[in-house]
């Protein structure tokens, strides 16, 4: 609108100046089709054009992106990772920083800080201090890093199993252990581990399978390489066996295996020992360990750490320094706030002083 009007007084200036020669249609016609204009008059418009297109893109690059990152005045607290190729998190806000851990695409991350504004990859956004999740701290204290921001959404991607490939199966089978979505006494626990290794185990029972696991996504299938073992039978040789898993309905947190529907297996009781673990272990890699697959899916889904948080709400405080959000909870959110507030002020005020 600002332009146009901008064309209509350059129009009528031009016209009153023209009116002897002939000349306003012609020059209205250059002015509008991006022809050279003619004179001391048009020199000075296409200045002004210039500078007006340039401070709308200088405003849209300062405020648009910025404003992805704040909601009714305040920071948002969790944002989701979207880029399939996952995202890197830094020691510092910059790309030649080194680098702490990965997150994958969809992953939430707990938002502490927002800084300095770069371009990256031809996007203008600000990087983004966050709260590193609690399987990667490498110690008992909360650690946090920096991602870039422009691969950051307020909204989570919708769950997809399009354009999927090996990787991104794997990325999936892995996230969690998975458990028999039933109420049987021994049901079946399928832990399908990063580094390619499998384990089956029954639960409340001492007897599983150890091995290998490698998977065909086009195929829809796993297929397992392992030796079935029973505790106190040192009698019984292990052999190896192949078993070929036909994986099926794929959701974010289910899939089905001959029909069969597996969920997450959720240990959060081994939370409990995390201050024995402090105690008696130099580091926080054994605890880790132990409890990623899970925090993973409580981290992911409200309803998965719902139905958990009902079962365990005196690990509240614990939840919280992890930086899991429950907005189902009002005493939850209160004492959530309470906690990270003053820590995201403090450190706002240092990302401040890195600009």
């Amino acid at each position: 609108m600002v332009l146009r009007r901008v064309f209509e007084v350059e129009y009528h200036i031009t016209k009153l100046q023209s009116r002897q020669t002939g000349q306003a249609g012609l020059r209205f016609k250059q002015l509008l089709c991006g022809r050279p204009l003619l004179g001391a008059l048009g020199v000075r418009m296409k200045k002004v054009i210039c500078i007006l297109f340039s401070f709308v893109i200088l405003l849209t690059s300062v405020f648009a992106d910025k404003s992805r990152f704040y909601e009714n005045g305040k920071v948002i607290d969790t944002m989701y990772v979207n880029s399939e190729d996952g995202l890197k998190v830094r020691d510092y806000p910059s790309l030649k920083s080194n680098r702490l851990c990965g997150l994958t695409h969809r992953s939430p991350v707990k938002v502490v800080a927002i800084g300095k504004e770069e371009t990256i990859d031809g996007i203008t956004a600000p990087w983004v201090e966050i709260l590193l999740p609690r399987y990667e701290w490498k110690d008992f204290e909360a650690e946090y890093g920096w991602v870039f921001g422009g691969y950051l959404s307020a909204k989570q991607a919708t769950f997809s199993t399009k354009g999927w490939t090996d990787w991104n199966f794997k990325n999936y089978l892995s996230k969690s252990h998975w458990i028999e979505d039933n109420d049987k006494y021994d049901r079946t626990i399928l832990c399908f581990e990063e580094d390619g290794e499998f384990k089956l185990q029954i639960e409340e029972r001492g007897a599983g399978a150890f091995g290998k696991w490698q998977i065909d996504f086009k195929n829809m299938s796993v297929v397992t390489k392992s030796a079935f073992m029973f505790a106190g039978d040192d009698d019984y040789t292990p052999e190896d066996e192949t078993i070929v898993y036909k994986i099926g309905n794929i959701t974010e947190f289910s899939f089905t295996v001959n029909g069969q529907r597996y969920i997450p297996y959720c240990q959060w009781g081994v939370l409990y020992n995390e201050k024995n673990v402090k105690n008696t272990d130099k580091d926080s890699s054994n605890f880790n360990l132990s409890v990623k697959t899970f925090l993973k899916a409580l981290y992911s889904s409200e309803s998965i750490f719902g139905s958990i948080y009902s079962r365990s709400s005196n690990l509240r405080d614990s939840y919280i320094k992890y930086g899991i959000f429950y907005s189902k909870n009002l005493d939850y959110i209160n004492s959530y706030h309470a906690y990270w507030d003053p820590i995201m002020e403090e450190h706002q005020k240092s990302a401040d002083a890195m600009k």
